[in-house]
C-alpha cells in the first residue's frame, strides 16, 4: 500500500519558543508562575496595628471565572425569558497550592504566614502574572481550607477561594 501524501509537511511552524522560567525552586524545577500575596496593614482595634508581610506561593495552580450579572425576566405569553447585561460580577479566584518544607520537616513558618495573611479582613494586593493578565490586581479571600495528607508531613496543601477587588477612591468634595 501506497502511503498518503502529507498535505501539512513543511507548512507547520516547528520552531519550540518556551517561556522562560522565573527561577528554580526548592525542589530544583522550573517555576513559570507564582502568586504574592503583598504586605497589609490594618487596625484590629483603637489602639493595635497589625502588619502581615508578604506571602510568596510558588507551588500554586489558579483558575479563574468570571460570572455575568444578568436579569432574566419571564413575560406571560412568550416562552423563554428576556435577558438584561446589567454587568460583569467580580472574578472568582481558586488557588490550589502545596507549602513544602526541607524533607522530613513541616513548614510551620510558612504555613502560620499564609494564615496570618488569610485573616487579614482587608483587600489584599496580588502579584502573579497570570492573575495581571487577567486585570486582577487585589482580591478579597473568601474561604481557606487545608487538610493532612498521608505521607506528606514534609508539605501542606492548601486551597483558597477569593474574588477580585477593584479599589474605589472616594472624592470629598466642600460645598
Amino acid at each position: 500500500m501506497k502511503a498518503l501524501p502529507n498535505n501539512y509537511a513543511g507548512k507547520i511552524d516547528q520552531t519550540t519558543y518556551q517561556d522562560a522560567a522565573l527561577y528554580q525552586s526548592s525542589l530544583g524545577t522550573p517555576v513559570l508562575t507564582d502568586l504574592t500575596f503583598e504586605s497589609v496593614a490594618y487596625d484590629l482595634n483603637s489602639t493595635q496595628r497589625i502588619i502581615v508581610p508578604s506571602v510568596k506561593l510558588t507551588t500554586v495552580l489558579l483558575a479563574v471565572s468570571l460570572p455575568k450579572n444578568i436579569v432574566a425576566t419571564a413575560i406571560q405569553g412568550r416562552d423563554g425569558t428576556v435577558k438584561e447585561y446589567i454587568g460583569k460580577g467580580d472574578y472568582q479566584i481558586s488557588i490550589n497550592g502545596i507549602i513544602t518544607g526541607q524533607n522530613g520537616h513541616y513548614p510551620a513558618d510558612d504555613v502560620i504566614a499564609l494564615k496570618r495573611m488569610v485573616d487579614a479582613p482587608v483587600p489584599i494586593r496580588v502579584t502573579s502574572t497570570y492573575l495581571q493578565h487577567l486585570d486582577i490586581y487585589d482580591v478579597v479571600i473568601v474561604d481557606f481550607n487545608t487538610a493532612q495528607e498521608p505521607g506528606g508531613y514534609s508539605q501542606q496543601i492548601f486551597t483558597i477561594n477569593a474574588i477580585s477587588d477593584t479599589p474605589v477612591e472616594l472624592q470629598i468634595s466642600n460645598v
